[in-house]
């Protein structure tokens, strides 16, 4: 209601509907599975190697579990959390949205059920060498999760280190660099890096499709890379590891910034505000590449609103429900050159 201005002086006009936007969270802290290591059943968070190495005792320090942890943050890793890996589901439900990924970070033990919807599966794939294509038959299909070969050899180390530990850290520094929206591959590992096993190009077909295994591979005068981007998800929608991560981020910013509006009037005004929040957080990643499109209504829409999103029921019974879509942008994973000679006659 607009303030009577009678006289000079100061008005204060107080507007106590909450404000609402959404903001962009992090989107790769992982939870680290340690086997074999004095870790605590409750998380334990690590900024740094100088915090593993003050936790651990030395006896610890060159367990496999441990190994992943300097990798990760020699590999680009951010802050992160570690705990016990026998209470590992448990920790992942109540850290939340404080972690995005979960870490196998092991080769000796089965890997975790990847039945979380709300975080990505970084898994390990076979500790011994791959000679045909059976190897993902001891994985189930799975959007949320992605599986890496081989074990790496490290220069500090007489022991392997986990793929998944390693992708951790590759994955934090993808995303600071290039956005979730960019597939964690063709990224080099550091020098002195080197896959345990070899792979061709022959074999490496066998697991680029059905239930995929991302190869981490050495090529001359390239270096030590990562050559897949795949989830364990043949599907069109869910192939990529970029674009579920993209989803799976985006959901989590949007679910929080509308967590504000609990207890809020359903109502037009505060459907505007939410419509309003939602597409400026969109167009954010439209304008940075995340999707696909030549102008925005291309490449994303927000619904909500009586008749659009919801009935009239919905709202009697307090549900608020806002739909959005999203083309994310795919990887370029075959990318094909064809050359044409024109051949013209010789005249003597």
């Amino acid at each position: 209601m607009p303030i009577a201005t009678r006289y000079p002086g100061v008005y204060i006009d107080e507007d106590a509907s909450p404000a609402i936007s959404v903001n962009a969270l992090p989107t790769a802290v992982p939870l680290f599975a340690m086997s074999y290591t004095n870790t605590s059943t409750t998380p334990v968070k690590f900024n740094s190697y100088l915090d593993v190495l003050q936790y651990y005792k030395a006896s610890d320090l060159d367990t496999i579990a441990v190994r992943g942890l300097r990798a990760y943050f020699e590999c680009g890793g951010g802050p992160c959390w570690a705990v016990d890996w026998d209470v590992l589901a448990k920790a992942a439900d109540e850290l939340g949205d404080a972690i995005t990924l979960i870490v196998q970070n092991t080769f000796d033990d089965v890997a975790p059920n990847p039945s979380d919807t709300r975080h990505f599966f970084l898994l390990d794939g076979p500790t011994t060498e791959i000679t045909d294509g059976t190897a993902n038959s001891a994985y189930t299909a799975n959007p949320y999760a992605a599986v890496y070969y081989p074990t790496i050899v490290v220069p500090w180390s007489q022991g392997y280190v986990p793929a998944s530990a390693i992708m951790a850290g590759l994955y934090c520094k993808n995303d600071s660099t290039r956005g979730v929206w960019n597939a964690p591959a063709n990224m080099l590992l550091p020098t002195g890096y080197q896959p345990s096993y070899p792979m061709t190009d022959s074999l490496q077909a066998q697991y680029n499709s059905r239930k995929a295994i991302n190869m981490i591979r050495s090529f001359p005068n390239r270096g030590t890379v990562v050559w897949g981007a795949r989830t364990l998800d043949n599907s069109d929608n869910w192939r990529y590891i970029n674009v579920r991560r993209l989803f799976n981020s985006t959901e989590r910013d949007i679910s929080s910034a509308m967590r504000k509006m609990v207890f809020e009037p359903n109502n037009q005004p505060t459907w505007r505000k939410i419509y309003t929040a939602i597409d400026s957080y969109l167009y954010s990643l439209w304008q940075q590449g995340a999707l696909v499109g030549v102008k925005p209504e291309d490449a994303y829409f927000v619904q909500i609103g009586e008749g659009v999103t919801m009935t009239a029921d919905d709202i009697a019974q307090g549900k608020m429900i806002a739909k959005v879509g999203m083309a994310a942008v795919r990887p370029a994973e075959f990318i094909i050159i064809e050359f044409t000679q024109d051949m013209q006659s010789v005249t003597a």
